[in-house]
């Protein structure tokens, strides 16, 4: 059985989209839009969508916790992106619109060198062995987090490796009510995906301002989080 939290892609629009011929306000240079219909998607549709709860779109970034080196460890989310050439064909090709045509990629080719660490997420489509991107042109995947990495800093200051734990925001086990930051074995959180938020990440819209924390989080816990926060701002949670 899979675990709860684990994400590994992007989440799909729950609607059937359409192009408006429109400039996008997102993107410079394209001239058209793509909008959300009020008609669910067959893949919503497919998941039951009528029986889901909706939840907030977190506003971290996304971790992953899997094996490394012998033991659990923290991943950073590395998609593999195209290189210059392969991008402005792909970026042609969608101003074009001819979505009645499948663009094809040259994975050995088209894309730029990522770490000998690298791992491709899982779920996403496979030929002969290569992973395939995503529609938005990128190779969804995941590097270590490596212990004082300067790179991943804030991803860092979230786990110990030498006691193999990590900082997670969770309900509190006598309580569920209340909320608590707790040092998880990271043994526990194997093949989670979890949200990293923090003072430095993503403008920190979950709670407290500095002195800098950062921690780890089920995205499910993070509207409570940041609804007690306000409410008994300076108060332990």
């Amino acid at each position: 059985m899979r675990r709860l939290g684990s994400v590994q892609r992007k989440m799909p629009c729950v609607f059937v989209t359409e192009v408006k011929e429109e400039p996008s306000t997102k993107r410079e240079h394209q001239p058209f839009k793509v909008l959300a219909t009020e008609t669910l998607s067959h893949k919503a549709l497919d998941a039951d969508i009528h029986n889901a709860i909706p939840t907030e779109k977190v506003d971290g970034t996304c971790c992953y916790v899997t094996n490394y080196k012998g033991q659990p460890y923290l991943w950073a989310r590395l998609d593999r992106k195209p290189n210059k050439l392969a991008e402005k064909r792909f970026k042609n090709f969608l101003h074009s619109k001819q979505n009645s045509k499948e663009f094809f990629w040259n994975v050995e080719e088209d894309f730029k060198p990522v770490p000998e660490c690298w791992i491709p997420a899982k779920e996403i489509e496979q030929i002969n062995g290569n992973p395939m991107p995503d529609e938005n042109g990128h190779i969804p995947g995941w590097v270590p987090v490596e212990k004082n990495s300067k790179q991943h800093c804030w991803h860092s200051s979230v786990v110990d490796y030498e006691s193999e734990i990590a900082l997670v925001l969770r309900h509190h086990p006598d309580d569920p009510g209340l909320l608590e930051i707790s040092a998880v074995p990271l043994s526990d959180l194997l093949e989670q995906t979890l949200e990293l938020i923090g003072t430095n990440i993503n403008g920190n819209p979950y709670g407290p301002s500095p002195p800098s924390w950062f921690m780890l989080a089920d995205p499910r816990y993070l509207y409570e989080f940041k609804t007690s926060y306000y409410q008994h701002e300076s108060e332990q949670i």
